[in-house]
């Protein structure tokens, strides 16, 4: 093999690692990305558009035999900049993250924090009972735990 044909194939294989680097990184945040859009023009950061932009919003959704728990990584937040619905088979978490303080002097090199309006919709399985659901904001995490409905299975017997 020549070196023209080492150094290309030692770039392909460097550019297949990185595109499957990309392909797992969308496919476990992709569900995260969330878009905050700006309420006011003093929200946004020095140096940057007022046009909102995307961020993070990790979450985890799991069940066990009880309940379905949801659990939202939104830091920097109060529990009253929530507002937290479930709808038929949709829990529906929309909140506004605020911009804490107003920089006179200087400009930002590096701005990744989402500040403004989001809304994120999670689907639920069609057994919970949305009357009794509870949530807590505590450091930095909302808890949105659902309790599953008393309505069973039954299995019908053919005749």
């Amino acid at each position: 093999m020549s070196t023209l044909e080492e150094l290309r194939s030692g770039i392909n294989r460097a550019w297949d690692s990185l595109a499957d680097g990309w392909r797992h990184l969308i496919s476990r945040a992709s569900g995260a990305l969330t878009r905050f859009k700006p309420t006011r023009q003093k929200e946004t950061l020095p140096g940057f558009p007022a046009e909102g932009g995307w961020g993070l919003l990790a979450a985890d959704l799991y069940e066990d035999d009880d309940k379905v728990v949801v659990r939202i990584e939104a830091p920097g937040m109060e529990q009253d900049d929530f507002d937290v619905t479930v709808s038929d088979d949709m829990l529906l978490v929309r909140g506004e993250k605020h911009y804490e303080t107003e920089r006179r002097e200087g400009d930002y090199r590096i701005a990744e924090c989402a500040y403004g309006r989001f809304e994120r919709a999670f689907p639920l399985p069609d057994h919970v009972d949305g009357s009794r659901a509870r949530a807590k904001y505590r450091r930095g995490v909302l808890n949105i735990e659902i309790p599953k409905s008393s309505h069973q299975r039954h299995s019908i017997e053919i005749k």
